[in-house]
């Protein structure tokens, strides 16, 4: 329970972050995506399932404040953190490759899904321009950031299971 609360809050602090800091902190209108790598931090370090509740409370969020349509980020924001969640049995600490590879997937994928359904299929077709203007500086940016967040998502992340863990064997 404590672990969906921590979630929760982090999701609610990083979409702030995202709307109010980092919109200050805009490079050429481009800011980092911090919902998605919180979705993918906790999809990865987690599992599925947390992966999934994370991509709920963020995709929820976005589509409440920023979105068309209720459910679009929604739905997108649960697809990655469960395809993250699927290499959760890969997961170890010291492994840095694969957290970036997945974030850069996670993150084309989702700038791919949006342009999609908000541009392609409104008669815009120009995705060179998409990609290298937004899809790309959004998702060089997006990295950095991750690079310096991941590690205090990790650490969160073993508080949490040490706290899991005590609680577990005081109660088994």
């Amino acid at each position: 329970m404590l672990r969906k609360i921590i979630m929760t809050a982090l999701a609610l602090l990083f979409y702030l972050l995202q709307c109010t800091l980092f919109k200050t902190l805009s490079l050429a209108s481009i800011s980092p995506n911090l919902l998605i790598i919180l979705t993918f931090a906790f999809g990865f370090m987690g599992g599925k399932r947390n992966g999934m509740y994370v991509g709920f409370i963020c995709g929820f969020l976005m589509d409440v404040f920023y979105g068309d349509v209720l459910g679009f980020n929604t739905l997108i924001f649960v697809y990655v953190g469960y395809v993250n969640g699927i290499f959760n049995k890969m997961f170890f600490d010291e492994e840095v490759t694969l957290p970036i590879a997945l974030l850069v997937g996670s993150e084309l994928s989702y700038s791919f899904i949006f342009y999609i359904f908000n541009f392609l299929l409104r008669g815009r077709l120009q995705f060179g321009y998409y990609f290298l203007h937004i899809m790309l500086p959004e998702l060089a940016y997006t990295v950095i950031i991750a690079v310096l967040l991941y590690r205090l998502l990790l650490k969160i992340n073993h508080k949490l299971t040490e706290f899991e863990k005590r609680s577990a064997a005081k109660f088994g």
